[in-house]
Parts: structure tokens; sequence; C-alpha cells
């Protein structure tokens, strides 16, 4: 099913400052275009019609902490020494939970992909939930990005950089925070993300087009690809990823919802 989507307009480039002060410019492109969505239902079996992403792909997987594909004992003997470590260092269960259901889903996915056993998967991770795998028979590569949200675990997987966002307001945001404002923060926290934190000023009026997809250019950071995700309630979340998105593979959503819509 097609996205209904409105372009993204911009009359003309913003100036910001890149990070060594000096100024750069940047803008949202006219035209970008509404991928291809196709959605499919969150079950314990992955299906073989999905393969691993390749250019102009996007893999979203979103469900809650408690959904695993597997009993937890099971899953939690897929992770490698570093992962359990590092859900050890966690400072409460509930978070130690949510990073293992996370990282026990991904495994899951991946394997699905590679056709390969869950524990084999060979997950490159920076820290910061940034994580790589290549197959381990023809050397593709896809690049991974998990982001926590409310009740929500939301996995991104594709050929390219990648990096995901998810706004939740908090109970005592300021009076005048707006569905707006989150949408932007949530749109600029995935161009973060996808950049690995690097230093990005951006005027933030290049994010504020109604529109649910851009295209923006970034100076020295190159063109990118932002396409907003709908979320329950008042969440806000966006994909960003260094490629024009053609097709959406979305796993956890209502089949007959729009993307651009802002509740589900």
């Amino acid at each position: 099913m097609p996205l209904e989507l409105a372009y993204v307009t911009s009359p003309a480039p913003s100036r910001v400052h890149d990070s060594a002060g000096s100024q750069a410019t940047n803008h949202a492109n006219v035209g970008a275009v509404a991928p291809e969505f196709v959605s499919h239902s969150l079950t314990r079996h992955h299906p073989r019609s999905v393969v691993a992403p390749c250019a102009g792909e996007l893999h979203l997987w979103r469900f809650r902490c408690e959904w695993l594909p597997v009993p937890v004992q099971e899953g939690e003997a897929w992770l490698s020494k570093v992962e359990r470590e590092r859900a050890r260092l966690h400072p409460n269960s509930a978070l130690r939970k949510r990073f293992v259901t996370a990282h026990v889903v991904t495994r899951w996915i991946v394997a699905n992909l590679f056709d390969c056993e869950p524990r084999a998967v060979d997950l490159q991770d920076d820290g910061n939930e940034k994580l790589r795998a290549r197959h381990p028979h023809d050397g593709r590569g896809i690049t991974i990005d998990i982001a926590y949200g409310g009740i929500w675990i939301v996995i991104g997987i594709a050929s390219a950089a990648l990096g995901l966002s998810i706004v939740v307001p908090s109970p005592g945001a300021a009076i005048d925070d707006t569905p707006d404002d989150s949408r932007r923060s949530a749109r600029y926290g995935s161009l973060r993300n996808a950049l690995r934190f690097a230093p990005l000023d951006i005027d933030l009026d290049l994010l504020s087009s109604d529109a649910a997809v851009g295209a923006f250019d970034l100076a020295e950071h190159g063109r990118w690809h932002v396409l907003d995700l709908p979320m329950s309630g008042k969440i806000c979340a966006a994909a960003a990823l260094a490629q024009p998105v053609t097709l959406v593979h979305a796993f956890g959503w209502p089949k007959a919802l729009v993307f651009g819509e802002s509740n589900a």
C-alpha cells in the first residue's frame, strides 16, 4: 500500500553553522517521494519472503518489552559474553530486561535474514545500540539501530547508515511544548544517531515540514532521508537513512496504517 504523504517544500536554503563555526548551507529538498509500505503481523515466525535489505529498503520492528520470539532462557543463551556483561551493568532490572529483549530479538531477526543460528550472528556494537552485522557466507553488511520509547522497542535494519529516534514527552514538559516540537526533536535525533552523534547544527525550521518524509542536504554530512514513524499517543519517532527509502517492511504496526498519521 503506497504511503499518502505530501512533498517536502523549502523555498530557500537556510544558513547554519557547522562544528568548526563556519557557515554551511543546509536545505530540505523539494519532492521527497514516499516509499511503499508493506505491513507484517508481529509473530514468532519470520516471513521467508523477507530477506536482508538491499539499497532503498528499510526494515522496522516495533514490539513491547514483554514480547520475545522464544522462551526467555533460550533467548538469553544466544547473547555473547559482552552482551551479558552489558546487561548486568544496567542500573535496574527493568532496563536490563529491555536491553536483553532488544538484543535477543535483534539476533533472531538477523539469524533469519542470514539463515544462521542466532548465537552465531556476529554483532559489532559501538556501545550505543548502533550495531552492524555481516552475512557469514557472502559478506553482505547491514546496519542496525535500536531505539526505546515508553512501552516500545523499535529496531531498524538497512544496508546503509541508519539512525532511529523516539521522543516521549515527559509529564513535566513545558506547557508550550507541542507535538510539532516533539516531531522536530525526533527528526533531529534520528539524524544525530545516524551520524553517530557527530556535531550537527541544523536550522530546526528545516525539520518542521508537515510532510512525513523528507530529503535533506547537510553540508559536509551529505544527503539524508528522514521518515516519520507512527507511534502511540504523543510519542514521536523518526528514521534517518543515507539513501532514499523506496520500500519499508514494517512489523508490529496495524495493517491499515498509513505512515504520517500520529496514532498507532
